[in-house]
């Protein structure tokens, strides 16, 4: 198939977006590297969902949801927020925004205890909510693929209101329905998303694909029948029944078992502890082979 390309000139005044090819290129880098994080997104649901245990425990609303978007334009800190930069080796590599009210409670559960003054949440941050915040950091960092990134070496630093957030891409966790607590979000660098392990797609193992086809296949359930008897009526009969009649049955004298439609054993019928047991008499299998032979 023959494909040919036009080119048109595009005049000064003309109102076309234009994007340096080197941009395009980070475009298609970035939805990559954000497609492959969106595989992680019930881990890391499950590892934020694992620390707000104890406040879930006390009745607070539950995450429920977790979504991954990209940031196209900047971010203004909210000074409602609680707004944090973790830094590593100098540079910023994401930034988590929860709601102070959460943040005091949730740190309260780890560090606090009854003695502990009631204070409001509209104070600066504590060391006990420093701590909280660089365990959530290092419990997302632990699950996704990044690279060349000391966890110990972590440092969390408070944003000041009104600062810009230049981030890549901001992950979403929202609580249930039902509650009015704003979503945790963590915003990602470019910094961060650089990190990303670049590992090629693995082929699947296919040196020992036969033998392990041949053992599952061994383990493959398969329902046996042992028919006891038989008992032939009319039709007109059978349309008499009715709950609580009693049916003569004409028991064989030899039970068959059987798979499918096919019989593999005679076996007589016995009582052995309180249960059923059936006894294999005879291969009916082979033995019909034999004959046939």
């Amino acid at each position: 198939m023959k494909v040919t390309a036009r080119a048109f000139l595009l005049k000064a005044n003309s109102k076309h977006e234009v994007k340096p090819v080197k941009l395009v290129q980070e475009t298609l880098v970035r939805s990559r590297i954000l497609k492959k994080l969106s595989q992680f997104k019930r881990p890391i649901l499950d590892a934020v969902s694992r620390l707000f245990m104890p406040i879930t425990r006390q009745g607070y609303a539950s995450l429920w949801n977790v979504s991954l978007t990209t940031c196209n334009n900047s971010v203004e800190s909210q000074p409602h927020f609680g707004w944090f930069a973790c830094r590593y080796q100098q540079k910023t590599l994401a930034w988590w925004r929860i709601d102070r009210c959460t943040l005091e409670q949730l740190a309260s559960c780890y560090y606090g205890s009854l003695m502990t003054p009631l204070s409001s949440p509209l104070r600066q941050p504590t060391q006990s909510e420093f701590r909280l915040i660089k365990r959530l950091f290092t419990h997302v960092f632990e699950i996704l693929p990044f690279e060349d990134i000391d966890l110990e070496e972590l440092e969390i630093e408070l944003v000041k209101s009104h600062s810009p957030i230049e981030a890549s891409a901001v992950w979403a966790l929202e609580f249930a329905s039902d509650s009015v607590a704003p979503p945790l979000q963590i915003y990602m660098a470019q910094e961060l998303l650089l990190r990303v392990k670049d590992t090629p797609n693995q082929k699947p193992d296919t040196d020992h694909l036969a033998a392990k086809l041949a053992q599952w296949l061994q383990q493959v359930p398969i329902k046996m029948k042992l028919t006891l008897g038989h008992q032939n009526i009319p039709i007109d009969s059978l349309n008499k029944l009715k709950v609580g009649d009693i049916l003569p049955i004409n028991l064989y004298p030899k039970s068959i078992l059987t798979v499918g439609t096919g019989s593999l054993f005679n076996a007589s019928v016995h009582s052995h502890d309180g249960q059923m047991v059936a006894k294999l008499t005879q291969d009916t299998y082979h033995y019909e082979d034999k004959k046939i032979g």
